[in-house]
């Protein structure tokens, strides 16, 4: 029997939001148009449509070649004009056999690292979600579909449920709908929060791509939010585990088992028996529920992306007039710098030095939004970092 490959419509969403992320990497300010990535079929790629030049159309082929896995020699007769044109080449390179597609992880410090999954595991998993939410009517995208998050829910999960995808953004109306499973990040359910007061009924919240604040989910479900899901995963293994709240648990979802790397420590291994490691050290609670307790490369969540604060502090360390730094994440999700100077440094003069290095070295989640300064940076009675409040 035939596996099903990628319908068009999944294609067609996942390569708008490729582009539109490619667009948005070459051009500084990008013009609106070419970084939207709700683009018709029929949309000209050149100056009668979005606009790209030549040099830009290169671009959006590698980067649509690099996502999906495709050859030059599945091109055609020549170069694509029209927006439909690249959703051909990608199935018509796909259509052979199962293919694979690759999303890049945040890239928070360094080069953000390719990872490759084969598509029948990715369609898969949106099987597995679409049973879980099968009474869904329409999935409302907040997110783009260039990241796997965004792929399995706004373009592989509306597919196996035989739904639309609608697109919203934070900031103009939602017009949600009886039946709409809404689909964000913890960022954008934070505004919601303080945004909603009153939510319509029976419309169901997905959460994934960083930690969800159980007080913020608090928030959601008491201002009429029916259900809120949040999903546990990585770029690298795809969703491993789902949480219902306000349950604090997670439930492996099928394709995962548990395997004991040490005796204080667990691996995943997938129904092909290939092993991978988990994102977070987690607690075992029963045969197939986990509960994260804490990064396992000491990374944390800032706005969806990976940051490092030892490597935050590193960078900071290397400013002149700097003796000393520590950096943690702060209350409001942002992180906070403690700083000490060399003895003579202008406090002001040294906090202006600090950010405009930032600025120049650190992506913005990477910059702390918050700076103390003081002789010494806080340690508790054994040595250990301690917050500063």
């Amino acid at each position: 029997m035939t596996r099903p490959g990628l319908s068009r419509a999944a294609v067609h969403r996942i390569a708008c939001a490729v582009v539109a992320t490619e667009m948005a990497r070459l051009r500084d300010p990008a013009p609106p148009a070419a970084t939207r990535g709700d683009w018709p079929e029929a949309m000209p790629i050149g100056d009668e449509g979005l606009g790209l030049d030549s040099m830009e159309q290169l671009g959006a082929l590698g980067a649509l070649a690099e996502a999906f896995d495709l050859d030059d020699d599945t091109l055609g007769e020549g170069p694509p004009q029209t927006v439909g044109a690249w959703t051909d080449w990608i199935l018509r390179a796909h259509a052979p056999g199962p293919g694979r597609i690759a999303v890049r992880t945040s890239g928070s410090t360094g080069s953000p690292r390719l990872c490759i999954h084969a598509v029948p595991d990715l369609l898969d998993e949106a099987a597995v979600f679409a049973t879980r939410f099968a009474d869904r009517r329409r999935v409302v995208a907040l997110v783009p579909a260039d990241h796997l998050y965004g792929l399995v829910w706004t373009a592989l999960l509306p597919d196996a449920l035989g739904v639309p995808v609608v697109v919203r953004t934070i900031g103009a109306p939602l017009s949600l709908e009886a039946g709409d499973l809404v689909v964000a990040v913890p960022d954008q359910w934070r505004a919601l929060s303080r945004m909603m007061r009153h939510w319509p009924g029976d419309v169901i919240g997905i959460s994934s791509a960083g930690p969800l604040d159980d007080a913020i989910a608090a928030m959601l479900l008491a201002a009429g939010l029916a259900g809120l899901a949040d999903i546990y995963g990585a770029s690298e293994t795809g969703g491993i585990a789902m949480r219902t709240l306000p349950a604090l648990d997670y439930d492996l979802l099928p394709r995962w088992q548990l395997t004991a790397a040490d005796p204080d420590d667990w691996r995943l291994v997938d129904c092909d028996g290939r092993h991978h490691d988990l994102p977070d050290h987690v607690a075992r609670l029963g045969e197939r529920v986990i509960r994260p307790v804490g990064r396992r490369d000491g990374a944390v969540q800032v706005a969806g992306h990976n940051v490092w604060p030892g490597r935050v502090a590193g960078v900071l360390r290397t400013v002149e007039g700097v003796a000393d730094v520590a950096v943690r994440l702060h209350g409001n999700g942002r992180l906070k710098a403690f700083v000490v100077p060399h003895p003579g440094q202008d406090p002001a003069r040294l906090s202006a030095r600090i950010e405009q290095f930032a600025a120049n070295r650190l992506t913005d989640p990477e910059r702390p939004k918050a700076y103390r300064f003081g002789t010494a940076v806080p340690r508790t009675a054994l040595g250990k970092l301690e917050d500063w409040g």
